[in-house]
């Protein structure tokens, strides 16, 4: 540590003056000049000499003979010059005996020498803010001691006397001594003030902004230094000086009464002073010991502080300056912990107080370990999540800190959420946040994330677990993320989603409030505020489609015209149907080839109004598609309605005659002429009787006979149904008609082959087709005839036999040898279901 402030102490440069001094401060010797002095009169005549930029009074009594005196000792010995000056009294009048900075008032009027302006009555033009006046004086008597003056004001602005403009404050408010033949014009502080009498420039106001006025009645035969601090004005400290005056007075400058004979006063050396330290200075509200305020006579440039009991944070710590016009800047080196303020004077020179801070602590860990494995710690990282139980000694951890840290650990089993907070002194606590995730079953999806338009369309796996409460499940959602190009702000865990499969099926809902503490879990998404989520969707066949609406309260004030939506859709690659339909998934139409592409087959895509997409076959703009495309075999469900203005549909249905067929489909149509729709109507013992119709429902299952083979494609203008909740039966007398757009195995139903639904303990459906099914207190037979408008269907549409070795019967129960491939045409029975041999 005391090495590292010796390093800074050789390191340091001193400060250079640049300020403006006065001139000729030293009253050097080859900088004089005559001196013209106001006489008035007779009396106008040069009269000695005066030090360049000063004047000193000349003062002629009867005789002519002047009482001005130029010294030649300067203080330490110094051979140089300096100025003597003198009281004098001429019959019986007091004259002071002064010397000013510039030009007196007394000696600038014109008396056909050269016009002079008077300067500033013994000031100069002046920009700088300095703290004191320094200078060394001799001072003697021979008669009555009255006291000597030192005197200097700062200030800005004009004065005007008649309404014209001059430099000299005089004209304000002067004191005038009545001479025989001269007037003497002595400066006052009034004049200097807003309240002086005379005429002001208003838009150029006089301020005085400091001044000093000192006297004194000592005397010494040495040279002695004075050092008098400026006095600034609290109305006008802000503000920068244009003139300063400068007046050295034998007498009291002030007072014509105190003037006597025999006082002498020496000058030499005047020079201004500008402090370059600090006044004050505290590290959290605290003085440091080796820090003293008050070092004026202390002319390093550099200044050690040890502070390393503290450590540096933004803000700790508060300097001033004791120059008024000085500056002070802060600098903080954190490899080094040495904070350095600059102290710069008013003149441009600089002191360094260089601030030893101790090694800051972290507040961090350095290893986390979780069920043995270790976690890798990434910087400003805290939150983790890991796969697995939690035991009592699952997590363990080492801190940055040491001994010099403390940590608390907890665990919450409702979240499944261990924390570690760590404290340490100088620094904020830092919290460690470690999710034990559950192992769950992966389902790639397709999600699409919308907040005010569609942000990012990702494929990613979703993870669905089994819940903590019997028939629940939990749902994971890992490093979610807003844009296609964000960083994941978090992982979003729904636990106790209530799941009851039906069929194979199940729906899926859960809403979340601001009550059970929702939050992403991850170091961007923890602070959001999230009101609540809404999750609703279905787990069907291994297939994941969920829709998750989360609530973000922007302002976290609870004000809900500030809350935002935050939508993400979620739906297996085999989706037959996408609804992208809020605003907030404005601009899918751009993405529309990716969002196709990413699925397995061509499903229905819901776009919002206005969207831009060129006849692109099964996208819904609004309730409007370009065209409808079916494939034959694909399953099919849309969840909402609408009209599509063309059909493709790549099943071509034969036309044998009286092939018979069996199709549902997602809309109604006008039947072609040429072509017979029939519907269940009655059942007639064994015979299952279908009535022709003129126009088909949507979602409403049909047997067809037609000689045009494509006679879907032909429509135009069709209203698509919803298939979500739609009842594809039609049922008459205990026998129903079922249509199915998913493929799927069925058990005890008839299927049709060869002009008969043929009994089957188990079989399969594909997509647009449709069988029958028999309530279960009903007499079956092993196969129903079909007849439509009255006529029994011979043998058609039969489906390709088996091939097998197993007993084979014939349908009078007779078993018969050989295999199915050698066997004659006819329908017969293995393992108990009917297979038609073509």
């Amino acid at each position: 540590m005391k090495k590292q402030l010796l390093t800074l102490a050789l390191l340091a440069v001193a400060g250079t003056a640049g300020a403006q001094q006065l001139p000729n401060g030293s009253f050097d010797e080859g900088k004089w000049g005559d001196c013209i002095p106001f006489t008035g009169g007779a009396y106008k005549k040069t009269c000695g000499k005066c030090p360049v930029s000063w004047t000193i009074s000349h003062v002629i009594g009867a005789n002519g003979t002047g009482k001005k005196e130029v010294g030649s000792q300067e203080p330490n010995g110094n051979i140089g010059s300096a100025v003597k000056i003198y009281n004098t009294t001429t019959a019986g009048n007091p004259v002071p005996g002064y010397m000013t900075l510039g030009t007196t008032w007394n000696t600038a009027k014109d008396f056909g020498r050269s016009a002079k302006d008077g300067g500033t009555f013994g000031g100069i033009s002046f920009k700088y803010k300095p703290d004191a006046l320094e200078f060394y004086f001799k001072r003697s008597i021979t008669g009555e001691n009255t006291r000597s003056s030192f005197i200097a004001y700062l200030w800005n602005g004009t004065v005007t006397q008649n309404n014209v403009p001059v430099s000299s404050p005089a004209f304000g408010n002067p004191q005038k001594y009545n001479m025989p033949n001269r007037d003497i014009f002595v400066l006052r502080k009034d004049d200097l003030t807003a309240s002086c009498q005379g005429d002001k420039n208003p838009t150029n106001p006089t301020h005085l902004i400091a001044s000093l006025e000192e006297y004194t009645t000592e005397t010494t035969d040495a040279w002695t230094k004075k050092t008098y601090e400026f006095k600034y004005n609290d109305a006008y400290k802000a503000e920068t000086p244009e003139f300063i005056n400068v007046i050295f007075a034998a007498s009291d400058y002030f007072n014509s009464s105190n003037v006597t004979d025999g006082v002498s006063l020496s000058i030499d050396d005047v020079k201004l002073i500008y402090y370059k330290h600090l006044k004050s200075l505290t590290i959290d509200g605290t003085t440091p010991p080796t820090f003293v305020g008050d070092d004026t006579q202390n002319n390093t440039n550099e200044v050690n502080i040890d502070a390393s009991d503290k450590y540096y944070t933004e803000g700790c710590i508060s300097a001033k300056a004791a120059g008024a016009g000085a500056k002070v800047n802060e600098t903080y080196n954190s490899n080094t912990h040495v904070c350095t303020l600059k102290v710069t004077a008013g003149d441009g020179e600089m002191k360094n107080y260089n601030i030893q801070f101790g090694v800051p602590c972290t507040g961090k860990l350095s290893s986390l370990t979780v069920n043995g494995t270790a976690v890798e710690l990434v910087a400003d990282k805290y939150y983790y999540v890991v796969t697995g139980d939690y035991a009592a000694n699952s997590v363990s951890y080492v801190k940055e800190d040491g001994d010099k840290a403390t940590a608390a650990k907890s665990y919450d089993a409702d979240k499944h959420i261990s924390t570690i907070t760590v404290t340490a002194p100088g620094v904020e606590d830092h919290t460690y946040y470690v999710k034990f995730a559950k192992t769950g079953d992966k389902y790639m999806s397709n999600l699409f994330i919308g907040m005010g338009g569609l942000l990012a369309n990702p494929q990613q796996n979703v993870e669905i677990a089994k819940g903590d409460a019997a028939n629940t499940i939990d749902l994971q959602l890992r490093d979610f993320k807003l844009g296609e190009d964000g960083d994941p702000i978090g992982d979003i865990f729904v636990y106790g989603i209530p799941c009851n499969p039906v069929n194979g099926s199940a729906t899926l809902h859960k809403v979340l409030t601001k009550d059970d503490n929702f939050r992403i879990f991850g170091d961007g998404g923890s602070s959001l505020v999230l009101p609540n989520l809404v999750l609703d969707g279905d787990l069907t066949n291994g297939k994941l489609n969920v829709a998750l609406t989360i609530t973000w309260d922007m302002t976290g004030e609870g004000d809900e015209s500030n809350y935002m939506p935050i939508l993400v859709n979620v739906y297996s690659p085999s989706a037959t149907s996408v609804d992208l339909s809020d605003e907030n998934f404005t601009g899918a139409g751009s993405e529309i080839s990716k969002i196709l592409g990413n699925f397995s087959n061509s499903p229905i895509v819901y776009l919002p109004e206005g969207e831009e997409v060129n006849a692109v076959a099964n996208v819904v703009v609004g309730t409007t598609a370009s065209s409808l495309s079916l494939a034959d075999g694909n399953d099919w469900g849309v969840t909402k309605d609408f009209t599509a203005a063309a059909v493709s549909y790549d099943r071509v249905f034969k036309t044998d005659a009286n092939y018979v067929q069996s199709f549902v489909l997602p809309f109604g149509f006008t039947v072609p002429t040429g072509t017979t729709v029939a519907e269940l109507s009655s059942v007639n013992g064994d015979n299952l009787v279908f009535k022709p119709v003129t126009e088909t429902v949507a979602n409403k299952p049909y047997l067809v006979v037609t000689n045009d083979g494509e006679f879907i494609n032909k429509l135009k203008n069709v209203q698509v149904k919803a298939t979500t909740g739609a009842d594809l039966t039609t049922t008459v007398d205990g026998v129903s008609h079922i249509g199915s757009y998913t493929a799927q195995n069925v058990e005890g139903v008839y299927g049709y082959a060869n002009g008969k639904f043929v009994k089957a303990n188990t079989g399969s459906v594909k997509p647009f087709r449709t069988y029958i099914k028999v309530a279960g207190t009903q007499a079956a037979p092993m196969a129903f005839g079909v007849n439509i408008e009255g006529t029994v269907t011979g043998i058609n549409n039969a489906t390709t036999a088996a091939t097998a070795k197993e007993a084979i019967y014939n349908l009078q129960g007779v078993r018969v040898s050989g295999d199915l491939k050698h066997l004659t045409k006819g329908v017969y029975i293995v393992n108990g279901q009917k297979v038609v041999v073509k």
